[in-house]
């Protein structure tokens, strides 16, 4: 059962989501929630390419939005474009350095964080441009990246393909 790598998806997905809505949202550094569930998003696209990364990100964000109080999808689209912006690296850079890949997480995290806010903006949320926001990115970025060897490790155990033995 847990042989296909889309029951360990959801499996692992529902404790990350765990995580993101009991633990990092009462450990805010400076105020801000870490976003774990954006960082496994980036972690999958960045080490299995742009369809995988799209895909988990839809799953992924299609569970956080069933979780708050956001509409659902909204979520979904941003961490689906993220993933597949994430899964592009491969393109540029397909053996890549251990500083690179944090560096590319890092960067791939403020992206990220700003697909968040356009998508809240396009529906009428009420992002306001302001001081806070930068305050937002630099610490969410910061999280990832110090998080980001664990993360690497759980989503290659998690969508690695197994093989069959016959």
């Amino acid at each position: 059962m847990l042989a296909s790598r889309w029951t360990r998806l959801i499996l692992v997905l529902l404790v990350v989501l765990a995580l993101q809505t009991t633990l990092f949202k009462e450990l805010r550094p400076f105020g801000v929630a870490g976003q774990v569930m954006l960082l496994f998003v980036i972690c999958a696209g960045i080490q299995f390419g742009v369809s995988i990364g799209a895909i988990v990100g839809l799953i992924a964000g299609l569970m956080f939005d069933f979780v708050v109080s956001t509409p659902a999808g909204l979520g979904s689209i941003a961490l689906g474009i993220t993933g597949a912006t994430a899964g592009l690296y491969l393109r540029f850079f397909p053996n890549p350095i251990w500083w690179l890949r944090l560096v590319s997480i890092g960067f791939v995290s403020i992206i990220g964080e700003i697909y968040i806010l356009i998508a809240q903006a396009m529906i009428g949320l009420g992002v306001v441009l302001e001081f806070r926001l930068i305050k937002i990115i630099a610490v969410v970025t910061v999280i990832n990246v110090c998080l980001t060897p664990g993360f690497l490790l759980i989503t290659r155990w998690t969508l690695s393909e197994r093989k069959k033995d016959r």
